[in-house]
């Protein structure tokens, strides 16, 4: 029989977050958490300040993946009401953590805006709708916008919308602050250290076999992005992953210009707090034959020229709306793969017919990182079955083929590496 026995609602139990409390008067549990990006960083704190003894396994280096080419915009778009709410859920959680680490986010909040009559019309309506559920939403006029945004040359536009609770992050800095304050309670983090087997005796998972040697585990959380099918095949789980490439061009630090998240699709563009203008000109690889290899699987660009023209092009593109970034260098461009399920949505709780092993990815690890670390935590220490992970259980895939549920959120959730 699982031990999970009950389903109960998010404000249903309580957890105390001082640590160690969780674990008291019974052994110290072992989890291991494969994934050094800002999911796994922090699942790995929450547990840590458990009392949990946690190792991290990763397999380069921390935060090499799709984190590390992020465009990392804190948000909560999404006409479904249920992710809406885990996604405002994750931006309170935010502040908190915030509070506590000095994670340097920017609440500039972000701003969205139309040309074409049609497109405007729809994005004013589900600003309105979405402002009534509670994401706090204003539409702007030109005044308004150029109060709000004076370094912004936005054009003419039949509707402008700004997201108030929205924000940004240097994911790879929150990352490794997440994982240095995890280490401080005692977490180990390993890499490169690949994990290449999944031990058991009978269904009960015994540890992990990796590159670096053997670990004895009670627990393990597979937050491994789109590396998660792979580790997931190895106890014949279908974790089904879009292949999902995106590209983000960085900028030379400038002035500061603008703290909001800009979207004029299909650019979407912020500036980071060391000054770099970070953005992106498309959802997709376009299909021309020098990106066959990365729209075919995971590949790096075939060479610097390539690399420098999709730069340069971003950027200039940029520059049309923020007059102040005219001319600006190149510092790099990244080309990231998503973990994107098929459906959407994440996948996150235990794999049907393993008890201990745990499976969490989601295309928008960034903004659900904070308020998945702390539910995950609790359905680990506590072998309780929340109901805010309820439609994202790997179970909705057992026995049916995946489909995509795209919706014109999604899409413009694709518009940046992950967010």
């Amino acid at each position: 029989m699982s031990r999970r026995k009950f389903l109960i609602a998010m404000g249903g139990i309580a957890i105390a977050s001082t640590p160690g409390i969780l674990l008291a008067g019974r052994s110290r549990l072992a989890v291991g958490v494969i994934g050094g990006g800002i999911m796994g960083a922090s699942i790995a704190l929450h547990l840590a300040q458990a009392g949990v003894d946690v190792t991290v396994f990763e397999k380069t280096a921390i935060a090499s993946g799709a984190t590390g080419k992020s465009f990392a915009w804190l948000n909560a778009f999404s006409d479904d009401s249920h992710y809406r709410d885990l996604r405002l859920q994750s931006l309170r959680a935010y502040h908190q953590l915030e509070a506590e680490m000095q994670l340097d986010i920017t609440w500039g909040g972000s701003l969205l805006w139309k040309q074409q009559p049609e497109a405007a019309a729809a994005l004013s309506e589900r600003a309105q709708r979405l402002d009534r559920a509670g994401y706090r939403m204003s539409v702007l006029g030109p005044k308004e916008f150029s109060e709000l945004a004076p370094n912004l040359a936005p054009g003419a536009f039949e509707t402008a919308v700004y997201a108030g609770l929205d924000g940004h992050l240097d994911p790879v800095q929150v990352t490794n602050k997440f994982l240095d304050q995890a280490r401080k309670y005692g977490a180990r983090v390993l890499y490169p250290c690949e994990v290449t087997d999944l031990k058991f005796s009978g269904s009960r998972l015994t540890g992990v076999a990796t590159t670096s040697g053997e670990y004895s585990l009670d627990r393990l959380v597979i937050a491994a992005g789109v590396d998660t099918p792979a580790l997931a095949a190895k106890i014949d789980y279908v974790a089904p992953l879009k292949h999902a490439p995106g590209i983000l061009a960085h900028s030379v630090p400038l002035r500061p210009l603008i703290r909001t998240v800009n979207e004029h699709l299909p650019v979407s563009f912020k500036q980071t707090s060391s000054g770099s203008i970070v953005g992106t000109d498309s959802y997709y690889a376009p299909e021309i034959p020098a990106h066959r290899d990365i729209l075919q699987g995971r590949q790096d660009f075939p060479g610097m020229e390539l690399r420098s023209l999709h730069g340069r092009r971003i950027l200039d593109r940029i520059a049309t709306m923020l007059p102040g970034a005219r001319g600006v260098g190149l510092q790099r461009l990244t080309l990231g793969f998503r973990p994107l399920p098929e459906d959407g949505f994440p996948i996150v709780g235990y794999i049907p017919g393993f008890d201990d092993v745990y499976i969490a990815v989601t295309h928008s690890g960034v903004t659900l990182a904070a308020i998945m670390g702390e539910i995950i935590r609790r359905e680990i220490l506590t072998d309780i079955t929340l109901d805010a992970f309820a439609p994202y259980r790997p179970q909705r895939f057992i026995g049916q083929v995946a489909h995509s549920q795209a919706t014109d959120d999604k899409a413009r959730l694709l518009s940046a590496v992950n967010d």
